[in-house]
């Protein structure tokens, strides 16, 4: 998430009590409300440093590949001194070993960070990394720095931002609950268009495609159907025997497909593929069928499989003027059972 260009509000020091609770009351619906992500955290960091009257505020995110990273600044104009730079830094991983926020000026601060805390306080510099948290999971990190600015001390206007910051922890867990629930939707919505063995379009998807070639012209299909897969199974077992074939023929037939090509796993039979060439006429369709056949004829397969595995047989068509996709499949299927009599009699 790239929050770089996000435009800031701008933000005035809470100046009592009752415009603390105002306006943690008021960022709070706010914060439970938004579902963009973009906005919310923009709203997180508005309020962090409304109601903390801070001087600028950085905010942390999980990240897969680098761990924890920082993905916004409010305001982006302010820069942060060497020595608060270099204690939120010590204090970020700290903060999420220990799941709890930590501040500079604590007295119980870690004994090796005492010379550095005393370089902020040289500096007028005081750093705040409160953790974002919810379900006792931590979901973020926000690094608040005051910068020649007293940090707020008054009981009840930290108590304003502390009922805040609870509502922040519980907003940012619905998010990355709806963003985790978004993937397994993605992934749900893929495997229904994906055969679990080869990673090829399933059949279900392979008559999708073809409801999209309506208005195509020309069109070419390919069917294959590979040799061998009933005695592979018979002697070494489904998973070992067979699966292996398809897996491996099904690896080369996306490997041999141009851009542009389709291949698919049918499931009229375990042994049987397709591959859709739009824009092939029957000329071209029938050198492409050719190609194929022979590059799965000379297809390396597991030596204990070598003897079994016979080729394939591919049967070719080109979409007619009064057929549909569909029927050009079938004619396909037809294509390869003739061509699979004359290979093997």
């Amino acid at each position: 998430m790239d929050l770089s260009d996000t435009p800031w509000l701008g933000y005035t020091p809470v100046v009592s009590y009752t415009d603390s609770l105002r306006r943690a009351l008021l960022y709070s619906h706010h914060v439970q409300r938004e579902r963009d992500p973009v906005r919310l955290y923009r709203l997180i960091l508005e309020g962090t440093l409304e109601l903390l009257a801070a001087s600028v505020a950085r905010l942390y995110l999980p990240d897969d590949a680098v761990g924890w990273r920082l993905v916004s600044v409010a305001p982006s104009e302010v820069s942060v001194p060497a020595a608060a730079a270099e204690m939120e830094a010590a204090l970020l991983p700290r903060a999420l070993a220990a799941g709890k926020s930590l501040i500079s000026t604590h007295p119980l601060l870690d004994p090796d960070l005492k010379g550095l805390a005393e370089r902020c306080r040289t500096e007028h510099t005081t750093t705040h990394l409160l953790l974002i948290r919810a379900h006792q999971e931590t979901y973020g990190a926000v690094a608040v720095h005051w910068l020649d600015a007293p940090r707020p001390v008054d009981f009840e206007q930290r108590a304003a931002f502390g009922s805040y910051w609870d509502n922040v922890g519980v907003a940012v867990a619905g998010a990355f609950e709806r963003a985790h629930a978004g993937a397994e939707l993605e992934e749900l919505r893929a495997n229904a268009f994906s055969d679990r063995l080869t990673g090829l379009a399933n059949d279900q998807a392979l008559q999708r495609e073809l409801e999209t070639h309506t208005s195509t012209w020309p069109l070419g299909v390919l069917v294959l159907d590979f040799d061998g897969l009933r005695e592979a199974n018979s002697a070494f077992g489904n998973r070992e025997g067979g699966d292996v074939l398809i897996r491996t023929v099904g690896q080369a037939l996306a490997q041999i497909a141009r851009p542009g090509e389709l291949p698919a796993r049918m499931y009229t039979a375990g042994d049987e593929f397709a591959l859709l060439l739009p824009g092939r006429d029957e000329r071209a369709t029938e050198l492409r069928r050719a190609e194929v056949e022979a590059a799965l004829d000379a297809l390396s397969v597991p030596a204990r499989l070598a003897e079994i595995y016979q080729g394939a047989s591919v049967g070719a068509a080109s979409r007619r003027p009064e057929e549909t996709p569909g029927q050009t499949l079938g004619r396909a299927i037809l294509a390869m059972r003739k061509r699979k009599g004359e290979r093997r009699p």
